[in-house]
């Protein structure tokens, strides 16, 4: 483009020099005689075949500037359209860029949200997984002491067993005793009778019978009152066994109950353990996942930010190319403007000449 502009600028000096130099030489023509006609007319003629060639040379560097300047007029159209077609890819590029961005903005809050919200489910899951140790730990322990009270109830049950059993061997020695009293009875009676047939020898015999029958009475009578006492522990001893019985059987089932529960809590706390561990995994690809997103993001803010400055450069660009093109229309104009003021000094040129040598002949 520099150079465009310097031969352009040459031009226009070459011809002002050239008009300049004609000019002169017509105001000298007129004064000349006739016997420095035919040496001054040599010495022109000489001149004006240089300037006539300069003025071709002229010419011929015009028409090629004109040329050039029509082809690097049309390759800067060329140029502009790719640029514009550059420019609007780049701007919907930018556009896209943007539109990318944001989405990615979007998912990389719900990616941090759902990062928030894992670490909160894997907190209430460890709470719970702790809770239900603890539980498990408490169900263990009551299970143990309801073993233990098994065994004590199991242990009274068989003591309670057992004093029926001699309640019922103490039932038998006073049905014994009640029999030896009543033999007594008899026998103090039969003693009487014989004693009240032997008369005044046998008075102190009928008196010790009759004592012996007293004391059989009254221990008939104490051992019924045994026997009633002992009836009624019987009857009582049996309904505790009974009910000690039933209790045995509804704290094994309540036993076996708890025993389930336990399992029960084993395979809960197995799977809340399974439940916390999958969370704990699963935040911490979250939390990958949230940090990745965000670096994304960093790279995508610094795509954005690139695809805005690549727009405004081209957009610079785009005004330079304009200005590069009008400025080249104007050089085609005046190379243009140029050749044409040339055509005109090869015609006055020619016509000059023709003048001249029909005053050098007239003169001679």
């Amino acid at each position: 483009m520099n150079g465009i502009l310097i031969g352009a600028v040459i031009v226009l000096a070459v011809t002002t020099a050239y008009f300049a130099f004609r000019y002169y030489q017509l105001k000298q023509k007129s004064q000349l005689d006739s016997g420095e006609t035919e040496e001054r007319g040599t010495h022109f003629n000489e001149s004006m075949e240089k300037v006539k060639t300069l003025s071709t040379s002229i010419h011929q560097k015009g028409e090629l500037i004109v040329e050039s300047g029509e082809v690097a007029s049309e390759k800067g159209d060329i140029v502009r359209a790719a640029i514009d077609e550059v420019g609007l890819g780049l701007t919907k590029q930018y556009k896209a860029t943007e539109e990318s961005s944001a989405a990615l903005e979007e998912m990389t809050s719900a990616i941090v949200d759902l990062a928030d919200r894992s670490n909160h489910i894997a907190d209430q899951s460890q709470t719970t997984l702790d809770l239900t140790k603890k539980g498990n730990e408490a169900l263990q322990i009551s299970i143990k002491k309801m073993e233990d009270f098994n065994q004590m109830m199991t242990a009274s049950n068989h003591s309670i067993k057992s004093l029926g059993d001699k309640s019922k061997e103490i039932g038998t020695i006073v049905k014994v005793i009640t029999g030896i009293s009543e033999q007594i009875n008899l026998l103090a009676l039969n003693a009487a009778i014989e004693a009240a047939r032997a008369g005044e020898h046998g008075r102190g015999f009928a008196v010790v019978a009759d004592e012996v029958r007293k004391l059989a009475e009254q221990a008939k009578k104490s051992a019924d009152e045994v026997a009633t006492i002992v009836k009624g522990t019987q009857s009582e001893t049996d309904n505790v066994v009974k009910v000690m019985e039933q209790g045995t059987v509804e704290f094994e089932n309540t036993n076996q109950s708890t025993i389930g529960v336990g399992k029960m809590f084993e395979q809960i706390l197995t799977s809340i353990t399974r439940i916390a561990d999958s969370n704990n995994d699963s935040s911490a690809t979250t939390e990958e996942l949230s940090s990745s997103s965000q670096q994304i993001m960093s790279t995508f803010e610094q795509i954005t930010s690139i695809s805005q400055e690549s727009v405004e450069m081209f957009e610079e660009l785009m005004e330079i190319s304009d200005d590069q093109l009008n400025m080249m229309e104007k050089l085609v104009r005046e190379a243009k403007s140029l050749n044409e003021i040339n055509e005109e000094i090869d015609l006055l040129n020619t016509s000059t000449e023709e003048q001249e040598n029909k005053e050098v002949r007239l003169a001679v």
